[in-house]
């Protein structure tokens, strides 16, 4: 299995792009994985709204093969505990999933086109996160979920 995480423009913070490297790292030691940086295109044009979210999804879907299964964090998705996660990931594993990809929208969120080809839709909580904590939420949660997959004391 590879995992893919996309997400809109760079982190900027230098502390949370700290912590999603190490995350990263950590991942690496249990599953491919590996983080694709989709260019902020408010940052470069002057769209908002659903022309900014129809550009992006245009960006993302360059990235995702047609095989891919696609989880995207949406706030009104499916909440998972942190043992759910690691069982969602062994029924990927077991059907055979070889690309996963998890795509976390901009700030204006993320076009309906890309909702609609999500397998998943993933909450993260009913509390608002920025989208760069959301980045470090994510990273850790599927280190635990591996973690508790490969029993190890990370968990506890």
């Amino acid at each position: 299995m590879h995992i893919r995480i996309l997400w809109i423009g760079k982190t900027r913070n230098p502390c949370l792009e700290s912590l999603c490297t190490d995350y990263l790292n950590r991942i690496q030691r249990f599953v491919s994985c590996d983080v694709a940086e989709v260019p902020d295109l408010s940052r470069r044009r002057s769209l908002h709204g659903e022309e900014l979210r129809s550009a992006e999804s245009g960006e993302i879907e360059r990235r995702v093969s047609e095989m891919a299964r696609v989880v995207v964090l949406d706030a009104e998705g499916t909440e998972l505990s942190s043992p759910d996660f690691a069982g969602w990931f062994q029924k990927e594993r077991n059907r055979g999933t070889r690309d996963l990809v998890f795509v976390i929208g901009g700030p204006e969120g993320i076009s309906g086109r890309i909702v609609d080809r999500a397998d998943l839709r993933l909450s993260l909580g009913r509390m608002t996160w920025t989208h760069e904590l959301a980045r470090v939420l994510l990273l850790e949660q599927v280190y635990r979920a591996f973690s508790i997959l490969q029993n190890t004391p990370y968990h506890k």
